[in-house]
């Protein structure tokens, strides 16, 4: 359970970000980083047993030298003979220089191997997308300024492909789509992530900061500006500490 999203602010200068939910607080983040890309390393288990071993694989958020910025979340594990969508986009960042090519190499990809269903997110220079991911298809949203996603798929409609609610993906959705519009910089993005909306489940806070079964153990913003690309990094809940570590990713 996840949200991700990205805000265009001009072709010199745009964002990404997620909150990672996870079923329990401890979380080990792994990164790849090469001369092409940098990405937090995707899941393929979601155990609340710290006894599990985690599996990973693919990314589930990055960023390439060219200035791509890609993120996913979950939305339904539909069998072993799909494949994580994480690879998905391990495969933009690797495959694409901008959304255009990225597009066509996750089309090349789910042809011949079908995915889990998920939610990407990817911005470049010209604007922002949304790609619903089904098995051996994608639905596209194009949006010049803002985007948001969670656990859901918001273009198949209400209740259509969604495993479950508990974590409040629905509500997340609306309070991301409502307040994106109002972002204008990395110090009011950081603030969005570490927001709740109005709703409670079973007591506890939801929202973009989760405090449900699924809980916000890391946040990611991705800040491209004038060629240069910056991480904003956090771990633990983003209500409860204001302390992003800041990399840039690329050398110049």
């Amino acid at each position: 359970m996840c949200t991700i999203g990205a805000l265009h602010v001009s072709k010199d200068e745009y964002f990404l970000f997620k909150n990672k939910d996870f079923s329990r607080l401890e979380y080990v983040d792994r990164i790849k980083k090469t001369d092409l890309l940098w990405g937090a390393e995707g899941l393929e288990t979601f155990s609340a047993d710290p006894s599990v071993e985690d599996v990973y694989s693919g990314l589930s958020v990055g960023a390439n030298r060219y200035g791509l910025l890609a993120a996913d979340s979950h939305v339904q594990i539909t069998g072993s003979n799909a494949n994580n969508y994480d690879i998905l986009v391990e495969t933009a960042l690797s495959q694409g220089r901008d959304i255009e090519t990225a597009l066509s190499a996750l089309n090349k990809r789910i042809a011949a191997y079908p995915s889990w269903w998920g939610n990407l997110v990817l911005a470049d220079a010209s604007g922002t997308v949304a790609v619903e991911v089904r098995d051996s298809s994608l639905k596209i949203e194009r949006n010049p300024s803002w985007i948001a996603r969670t656990n859901h798929q918001h273009l198949h409609g209400t209740d259509d492909g969604l495993e479950n609610n508990n974590s409040n993906s629905y509500g997340r959705f609306k309070w991301a789509s409502e307040k994106l519009s109002q972002i204008h910089n990395v110090d009011s993005l950081k603030a969005l992530l570490g927001s709740h909306d109005t709703s409670t489940s079973q007591g506890t806070h939801t929202g973009i900061c989760n405090h449900t079964y699924s809980q916000t153990v890391c946040s990611y913003i991705l800040h491209f500006k004038q060629g240069t690309v910056t991480l904003h990094s956090l771990q633990g809940q983003p209500c409860l500490s204001d302390h992003y570590a800041e990399q840039q990713l690329f050398a110049s």
